[in-house]
């Protein structure tokens, strides 16, 4: 058996990172840094998902070569932590196992490699094009990597859009968009003896966004006080309902993609929604009446409020009951119904023909 690809994402390695673009909230290091930066690993989130997710700090000035960090400067400050989320088809476990696939061996990345300097790559792009996930009857190893690949890109460009989009909500609602990166292949395999026009289909992309510091949505009940629970419920409604307003639908609005974070002044928070990798934007031909039903049947602010009129009731309850007493909970939710109205005959479509989501309805959720 081929030996498995040994992750680089841990605590301690260091990344290098090339600008690709910078967002407006960039922090002076990174705009005023070369194309490329150094970033050192020191935590990784887990579990990987879609993406591999760690907190990277760039490397201090001085060991960039810049000016001393004797010099009191801004651009000799120390930069903020910053989240790195790479969209890295190798180490994305959850990607993987969709096509019931196992870890990156040394064996599938050389096939991987063939396979590119074969010309095989544009036609595949045809195929899945043409027909997605159902693109083949039977998957092989090269085929299997480059799809892992395909999505991989699609889920950082639209990642990129969304938070073009939200510039306005960044640093608000939604984390600051500080650059978009690339890595160069973690594993020489497939980045020796390629042409630098395949480099597109090896490259990896990577955004910086900022790190929030906080805690999950539905761990409010545990970690904040219950008169303060109102507070942070009605802000996540109100934050969901900006959000929506963008021309998407998130179809992956898990709870746990839902932060919380404590502000300086007592009993203040500030709510973050934090992945939008699987996110489908309005088409030119959805009428309103067509992109009001899309939104009606995924309702996305009930699934943000049932979750949380659920947890709210069991903590409240029981021996790991909901609530059943006589007295008001401390907070309900009433949906808005903002996209209610004469109902349209459809199947609400998934984010893409190949990733099937966990995104339950919010109707699911009324008995949670």
């Amino acid at each position: 058996m081929a030996p498995t690809l040994k992750s680089p994402y841990v605590k301690g390695n260091i990344l290098t990172l090339k600008i690709h673009h910078l967002g407006k909230h960039a922090p002076l290091q990174l705009k005023h840094s070369s194309s490329k930066v150094r970033a050192q690993i020191v935590d990784v989130i887990e579990p990987s998902t879609m993406s591999v997710v760690v907190i990277v700090e760039l490397e201090p000035p001085t060991e960039r070569g810049e000016q001393s960090a004797c010099s009191v400067s801004p651009l000799t400050a120390p930069a903020p932590k910053m989240v790195l989320k790479v969209y890295e088809r190798q180490f994305s476990s959850e990607l993987r196992q969709f096509k019931e696939t196992g870890p990156a061996t040394t064996d599938s990345e050389e096939q991987y490699a063939t396979f590119l300097r074969g010309g095989s790559m544009p036609q595949f792009l045809v195929d899945h094009a043409e027909n997605g996930r159902f693109a083949y009857e039977e998957w092989d190893v090269p085929k299997l990597e480059a799809y892992f690949h395909v999505e991989s890109t699609r889920m950082h460009e639209v990642e990129v859009e969304v938070y073009d989009r939200l510039l306005d909500l960044q640093g608000i609602h939604v984390p600051k968009f500080y650059a978009d990166v690339r890595l160069a292949p973690q594993h020489a395999i497939v980045g020796e003896q390629l042409d630098e026009g395949l480099t597109e289909y090896t490259e990896i992309r990577a955004i910086m966004i900022e790190y929030i510091h906080g805690f999950p949505l539905l761990d409010l009940v545990t970690k904040t006080p219950e008169s303060d629970w109102p507070v942070i419920c009605n802000q996540a409604i109100e934050a969901v309902n900006k959000i929506i307003d963008y021309n998407f639908i998130n179809f992956d609005l898990a709870t746990r993609n839902i932060l919380v974070r404590r502000s300086e002044s007592e009993h203040s928070y500030q709510v973050f929604y934090i992945d939008f990798a699987q996110c489908r934007f309005r088409d030119a031909s959805d009428s309103d009446e067509v992109w009001r039903e899309r939104k009606r049947q995924k309702d996305e602010e009930g699934a943000v409020g049932y979750l949380l009129a659920g947890r709210i009731s069991f903590a409240k309850g029981k021996k790991g009951k909901k609530y059943k007493g006589n007295l008001p909970l401390p907070w309900t939710y009433t949906p808005s119904a903002r996209f209610e109205g004469n109902t349209l005959s459809f199947t609400l479509a998934s984010v893409a023909d190949d990733i099937t989501t966990e995104s339950t309805k919010a109707s699911d959720l009324k008995g949670a």
